[in-house]
């Protein structure tokens, strides 16, 4: 009887609770957009956690984590079922799921090994320091990839968003579980009053913090807005492999023309990511099409481009602007990883015969700022858009807008679009600057420099979209400092363990 009473016990607390808390928390994301159930149903996990031995919590963890993370990334099977041979994508989309939820198993662990060897009152704050750094570590190296991060379920709630400004992404996450974990072990009677009260106390203070230091920064508006219109042209995957891009440069050339009669005080034009294929081998120049329709028209273009310099190929980012001495180039850094770079590229698509060569661009090296009528702008490219710490360096270096070119007609109609887009109002929130995503198919969207959203497009769909690009700056703390919250957290979690191992000693 005490077996199977035990074999209930497992069943509850390491198999349905933690199955409970990943399946509801998929409501917090699109299509749902219920974010506030993130600050309550990651509960049962933390219960689960706390009652379980190390290795029941770590399977605990996992379990969480594949019914969120295999919907979040079931957007991926667009584009790696129809190009890829089928073992192989349920291949690559089995391991992704299981390499991002094994992040969750160690969160898991760590959590139930430190409130196992600190006192209560330092774990209540020790397992949502645990997260942020296990979600860093998954942010982090060739395999980085941050899509469905917790906090981003917050993307829509501008109170929410200020603690990106102070702390950046991270502070959010770390809200989120603090909150939690506090009523967990006020439920199971873990913290005297006089800890919970305490323990309460700090968390408020942190949001105080986060909501205050924003609102008392100076906000520079001087520079004046320009007129600008987005082009968001609906290539479809198939036309792009097969027509090729010269007949994808000339719709986005008409859409051009289109939007300068629309609204002849147009003076920037945006175009999404690789609509252009250039080649700087032998001579360093926009092609001739666009040099004439911007100098006939008077705009400036910022387009991404497909270039070809020395040995390398690049995805980048390029202004065309008139009485250009130089052309100002900037090429992706940060790559998808095993599409845009992986190592030994040739053998493996040569083995495979795949539809797509993969693996073949090199990162680039430097920070770009562009500039228009003395207005200092910057562009990041598709997967960028995703990392805090590489964004906040062109605001950093003096842009006043981010664009996020990018072509997402890879992921159809599917959350991927959401999920990519919602990730510029983060960004957008940490820098302290507006931030417009241009998309190939949508979703083409605006956000204040506060993170608000000003417009959206539709998604699978042409069309032009007109705006006035502000260039309003909010100096923030995370814009200047950068990732300094999770180094803050580590520390945090050093002196617990070797003030523990001290008093260890000592006895």
């Amino acid at each position: 009887m005490a077996s199977k009473d035990n074999t209930h016990t497992y069943i509850y607390l390491n198999l349905l609770l933690p199955l409970f808390s990943g399946a509801i928390l998929i409501f917090a994301f699109p299509p749902f957009e219920q974010g506030y159930l993130s600050w309550f149903v990651l509960a049962p996990l933390i219960f689960s956690i706390l009652l379980s031995r190390p290795g029941q919590a770590f399977l605990a963890g996992i379990i969480f984590a594949i019914p969120i993370n295999l919907y979040l990334n079931l957007y991926l099977s667009h584009v790696l079922f129809p190009y890829l041979p089928f073992t192989l994508a349920l291949a690559a989309m089995f391991l992704l799921v299981l390499y991002i939820s094994l992040f969750s198993g160690l969160f898991a662990y760590l959590s139930n090994m430190m409130t196992k060897h600190v006192r209560p009152l330092f774990a209540v704050y020790a397992i949502p320091a645990i997260w942020v750094i296990v979600e860093y570590l998954r942010s982090i190296g060739f395999l980085a990839y941050n899509v469905g991060y917790l906090g981003y379920s917050q993307w829509n709630y501008p109170y929410m968003l200020n603690l990106a400004s102070t702390y950046g992404y991270w502070g959010l996450p770390f809200t989120i579980v603090s909150f939690q974990t506090i009523i967990i072990f006020l439920a199971l009677g873990k913290l005297e009053k006089k800890d919970f009260v305490l323990a309460l106390a700090v968390l408020l203070l942190f949001i105080g913090c986060g909501f205050l230091i924003p609102s008392i920064q100076a906000i520079d508006d001087e520079l004046p807005s320009i007129r600008t219109a987005l082009i968001q042209g609906n290539s479809s995957p198939d036309e792009i492999i097969s027509l090729g891009k010269e007949r994808i440069r000339e719709h986005y050339l008409e859409m051009t023309r289109e939007a300068l009669e629309e609204d002849p005080g147009v003076k920037l034009v945006v175009w999404p990511e690789t609509v252009v294929d250039l080649d700087f081998r032998r001579n360093k120049t926009h092609q001739p099409e666009m040099l004439q329709v911007a100098e006939e028209l008077g705009i400036a273009i910022l387009y991404g481009a497909r270039v070809v310099e020395g040995d390398n190929l690049y995805n980048s980012i390029l202004l065309l602007r008139d009485n250009q001495l130089e052309i100002p180039v900037y090429n992706k850094q940060r790559l998808v990883p095993f599409v845009e770079y992986f190592p030994f590229e040739e053998i493996l698509n040569n083995i495979l015969n795949l539809q797509l060569l993969l693996g073949r661009y090199t990162a680039g090296e430097e920070i770009v700022i562009f500039e228009i009528n003395d207005s200092p702008l910057a562009g990041v490219i598709c997967f960028e858009s995703y990392f805090g710490d590489h964004s906040r360096l062109f605001s950093f270096s003096g842009g006043r807008h981010l664009f996020v070119l990018t072509n997402d007609a890879w992921f159809g109609r599917s959350i991927g679009l959401e999920l990519h887009a919602q990730a510029a109002a983060i960004r957008a929130a940490e820098m302290g600057i507006g931030v417009t995503q241009v998309a190939n198919s949508g979703i083409t969207i605006s956000y204040d420099h506060k993170g608000n959203e000003l417009f959206r497009s539709g998604k699978d769909q042409a069309g032009v979209f007109i705006t006035d690009i502000e260039f309003t700056r909010r100096p923030t703390v995370y814009s200047r400092y950068g990732d300094y919250f999770p180094l803050i957290l580590f520390f945090y979690l050093l002196t617990g363990l070797l003030y523990n191992l001290h008093q260890k000693l000592k006895k």
